[in-house]
């Protein structure tokens, strides 16, 4: 339970106590990591005064969905959405689940993502519903705090897909407090490219599944790097392709009889993953015949117009417009017809680091801002989407 409902900080040291690395991570990853972080979102926001509910992603993996309604009738839904997950921990130089300060600077896991944003808008909340707009607005806030987000969005896909709606939808990532109104798509594939096994002293014997995927690694950094990064969009600027993993063999004295490639594909709307697939199926056709392509995971591209009342109304609050390179809850809201953007305080150069940190005074800029954007009333220009 938060000592505090107020105190950012004290509420962050809380939060990185709760250890929550997701479970595909390394050995600290536990489902009932992200199931503490959804007990204890739940406790505090009801705390707060918002009816919680909990929606599973798997067994033992909830997502949190609390509710604030309006004083007045709903004009407005509105959704937050921070995440309950971290990456793992392994190699890191700082304490992982203590929140430890030095020189101004907050450090533990999950300090920059998502936790600390986390903690601000937390505060936030709790300065708000004691503050006299609380008892006079019309707009309907959600605090839908995802599991697996760190997995391509896990949680946020299962909500959408149960009718998870709303006007409009706030991810909760280190943005140095700018709007990310636009960011790229993911696709994830794995490249399984098949040899025969043999024994180290006779190579001849065996047909080595590494030296079958070089052709394709060749063309993967000399070919299809390049005709991505010319795929431009106004936007998002170029796609991407990182080689990220490349299994092959296990022992030295065995010849290798499969290469594993894994892929990290970023895109934009006006280059989607139909087109790069087709492009890969082509290549490994020529260059790698037995190679089969399997799907680890995608997520679309999203561009939310500048304009948009809500968003406009969150620039306010925060520091400028940005869009980003990589893939957060935002692309799930957006790509199923729910206006969304980024937002929060901490730099993303400091997420997943060994040494992850949010600049003190940017926990209380973040608190600030998200105060800021929950005054005032649904904007006189809105029309609602959204259903009771």
């Amino acid at each position: 339970m938060a000592t505090s409902l107020v105190d950012a900080r004290k509420i962050l040291q809380e939060l990185v106590a709760i250890p929550s690395v997701h479970p595909e991570a390394d050995g600290a990853g536990t489902v009932p990591g992200e199931a503490a972080m959804a007990a204890w979102m739940s406790d505090h926001l009801r705390r707060l005064g918002a009816d919680v509910a909990l929606s599973e992603l798997s067994p033992g993996r909830p997502s949190v969905v609390a509710i604030f309604e309006p004083a007045r009738p709903a004009r407005a839904t509105v959704a937050f959405a921070p995440h309950l997950d971290t990456v793992g921990v392994r190699g890191m130089t700082v304490p992982a689940f203590k929140l430890t300060e030095q020189a101004g600077r907050l450090y533990g896991r999950g300090s920059c993502d998502t936790k600390g944003p986390t903690a601000a808008l937390l505060a936030a909340l709790g300065k708000w519903v004691r503050s006299r707009p609380a008892h006079t607005n019309n707009i309907r806030w959600i605090v839908a705090a995802t599991a697996g987000e760190e997995q391509g969005s896990l949680g946020a896909q299962a909500l959408v897909a149960n009718g998870f709606t709303a006007d409009f939808a706030v991810a909760l990532e280190p943005t140095e407090l700018r709007v990310v109104t636009a960011a790229k798509g993911i696709l994830r594939v794995w490249i399984d490219v098949p040899g025969r096994a043999a024994h180290g002293a006779k190579p001849d014997r065996g047909d080595n599944a590494v030296y079958r995927a070089l052709p394709l690694l060749r063309w993967l950094q000399e070919d299809l790097g390049p005709t991505l990064a010319g795929k431009k969009n106004p936007v998002l600027g170029g796609c991407s392709v990182n080689v990220g993993i490349v299994q092959g063999g296990g022992e030295m004295n065995l010849v290798p009889a499969l290469c594993r490639i894994g892929l990290d594909i970023r895109m934009h709307p006006d280059f989607p993953d139909n087109q790069v697939l087709r492009l890969l199926r082509t290549a490994i056709a020529q260059l790698a015949p037995r190679a089969k392509l399997s799907l680890h995971r995608e997520g679309p591209a999203f561009i939310t117009s500048r304009t948009d009342p809500w968003a406009r109304r969150l620039r306010v609050a925060g520091r400028g417009w940005a869009a980003a390179d990589w893939f957060c809850d935002a692309n799930i809201f957006a790509g199923s017809a729910i206006p969304a953007v980024a937002f929060g305080p901490g730099s993303i150069a400091q997420a997943h680091t060994r040494d992850e940190f949010i600049v003190a005074r940017e926990l209380t800029a973040g608190v600030a801002a998200f105060t800021h954007f929950l005054q005032g009333e649904a904007p006189a220009t809105f029309r609602t989407r959204s259903r009771d």
